[in-house]
């Protein structure tokens, strides 16, 4: 945790943009490390979706007798991927606000009402 986390601080602007900056790019790495950390040695590269790559296995014909594929199951690896894919965007969004308020505060947009933070 960063020293902008101590909960009776008062930020600033700059400190504030920072600490949510921070806070959404922890979530973010949180995020990666649950999808795309390898867990197992089974994985063929670093980079393969261990969590994707082990519900991969499990459904594969060696192990279906394990998990077979009911749509009670498919619903639920559906829902952790849209959820995944909806707080990515989300965090697109926050960072997108954050650098137009800070090209507010600077004076790189001239107006509240310019399109160009959209």
């Amino acid at each position: 945790m960063s020293q902008n986390s101590i909960p009776n601080e008062i930020l600033t602007q700059f400190e504030s943009i920072d600490a949510i900056a921070e806070a959404e790019s922890d979530i973010l790495t949180c995020l990666s490390n649950l999808l795309y950390k390898p867990t197992s040695s089974e994985d063929p590269t670093p980079s393969s979706p261990s969590l994707l790559f082990n519900i991969y296995k499990l459904l594969t014909d060696d192990y279906n007798n394990v998990l077979p594929l009911t749509s009670e199951i498919a619903s639920l690896i559906k829902k952790i991927l849209l959820a995944y894919a909806c707080k990515e965007f989300a965090i697109a969004e926050i960072v997108n606000a954050l650098a137009c308020k800070l090209g507010l505060v600077k004076g790189l947009v001239p107006d509240e009402r310019e399109k160009c933070c959209c």
